[in-house]
């Protein structure tokens, strides 16, 4: 193995570390059982505007969501639900919605092809590959793939959510709400900022954690490259 990929490799495991230690919220998510047709007759009558019938979104604002894993859906739903995570389009569809709901939901989407990974940006792409696999020792900036897979297959046990392919947009403006989080910035509203995955109430998640030290041109090419992953 060269050096410079045993050095990745090694960063990579100690990201893993980091993550392992900062799952144990997410990992104890259970997802009731669910009924993928229940799930089906909700999207085409709430979902499907904005995410797509299939989970494939024509607006590069909105995720896809089509075979991300069950545990993440569920839980941003119920999050969603409970003003956990903040959004006023997302609270007002899920009025009147059960937590049975919120499974079918889930489980629907779940059970979608898969989205189709988009063009990213070639000319920052070795860049933010490199910041991806590898992180930034010098600014404290740990591998992203340590919990988002290399590939950006996500973790289905631990609930961290498939990236790779997602649009760029999407991706770039949750990095922006979670930095906001972690850099407690002043002044903006709750729905500009993104704490739902810290594991206790008033401390910090990894992900604000990790997104406070970004730059807006790590943002960038972060979210073009995934944009592209597969």
């Amino acid at each position: 193995m060269k050096p410079a990929n045993k050095a990745i490799l090694a960063k990579l495991v100690l990201a893993t570390g980091f993550g392992i230690a900062s799952m144990s919220a997410s990992a104890a998510v259970t997802v009731p059982s669910y009924d993928i047709e229940a799930g089906k007759a909700i999207v085409d009558a709430n979902c499907a505007a904005c995410h797509g019938a299939d989970g494939v979104s024509i607006a590069p604002a909105q995720p896809n969501l089509g075979g991300q894993n069950v545990k993440y859906l569920y839980k941003q739903l119920v999050n969603f639900k409970t003003k956990a995570r903040r959004n006023g389009v997302m609270e007002a569809q899920l009025v009147g919605l059960t937590q049975q709901d919120l499974a079918n939901v889930a489980g629907y989407y779940a059970s979608q092809a898969p989205w189709t990974p988009g063009y990213g940006n070639k000319a920052t792409y070795a860049q933010a590959q490199k910041l991806y696999l590898g992180g930034d020792k010098t600014r404290g900036i740990i591998p992203c793939a340590g919990c988002h897979d290399p590939k950006g297959l996500g973790n289905e046990w631990a609930a961290f959510p498939r990236l790779g392919g997602q649009h760029a947009t999407y991706l770039a403006n949750q990095l922006r709400m979670f930095r906001a989080a972690g850099r407690e910035d002043e002044g903006l509203m709750p729905d500009q900022m993104r704490t739902n995955d810290s594991a206790k109430k008033g401390e910090k998640g990894m992900m604000q954690m990790v997104a406070s030290k970004l730059s807006d041109k790590d943002i960038k090419i972060l979210s073009e490259f995934l944009s592209a992953v597969h």
